[in-house]
């Protein structure tokens, strides 16, 4: 499988390859964008400036927060996270419990299920973080899992509970309050605005 390829391919939406996953880690590390699901490299085009805008508000949200609180860490993608599953994701956005930050990561990845995280859509990422991701994440044990729409302006919130999540839509006009990290709050607002 050439990477110039894979890589020419995903200028415009979303590209998957069967592979193993050797094949996946000895894929070159400046190839960035790139997970491992169901047994396929999946490789993202390049995140638009909305993306971007919104990623931004996120992080300085949850930067504060995590600073306040000392809780745990965040991080952004791209960074591994190695689910109990085996596959191999780059959330935009994730939470670990100090507890979870001690026994999770190595220099160069994650392992296990973070509490909480964010993906931002993007128009190539829809199905994939809609659909594939919120199956993956909810068999995966992931508590809290946020997905940002900021061309509808809106956050779908998904709490695990009983192994399934319950959905929550929230519009911009609403304040989003997070289960897993208690406290944080913000509006929808605040995380859609490309100011």
């Amino acid at each position: 499988m050439s990477t110039e390829v894979i890589q020419r391919e995903t200028e415009e939406s979303m590209v998957s390859h069967k592979a193993t996953i050797a094949e996946f880690w000895a894929l070159p590390e400046s190839m960035q964008h790139i997970e491992y699901i169901n047994g396929e490299i999946i490789m993202a085009p390049t995140p638009t400036v909305a993306h971007q805008a919104v990623l931004r508000n996120l992080s300085f949200a949850l930067h504060e927060f995590v600073k306040r609180t000392a809780t745990g860490s965040i991080f952004f993608s791209p960074l591994d996270v190695v689910l109990p599953s085996g596959d191999v994701v780059q959330p935009d956005a994730f939470f670990l419990t100090n507890e979870e930050s001690e026994r999770a990561h190595t220099a160069k990845r994650v392992h296990g299920a973070p509490s909480f995280l964010v993906e931002i859509l993007s128009p190539g990422s829809i199905k994939h973080d809609t659909l594939t991701k919120r199956h993956l994440y909810e068999r995966n044990g992931v508590r809290e899992y946020w997905i940002v729409d900021h061309k509808a302006g809106t956050i779908a919130q998904m709490i695990l509970r009983d192994d399934h999540y319950e959905l929550t839509e929230l519009a911009e006009s609403d304040t989003i309050r997070s289960i897993v990290l208690t406290g944080f709050e913000t509006t929808v607002k605040a995380l859609l605005s490309d100011r």
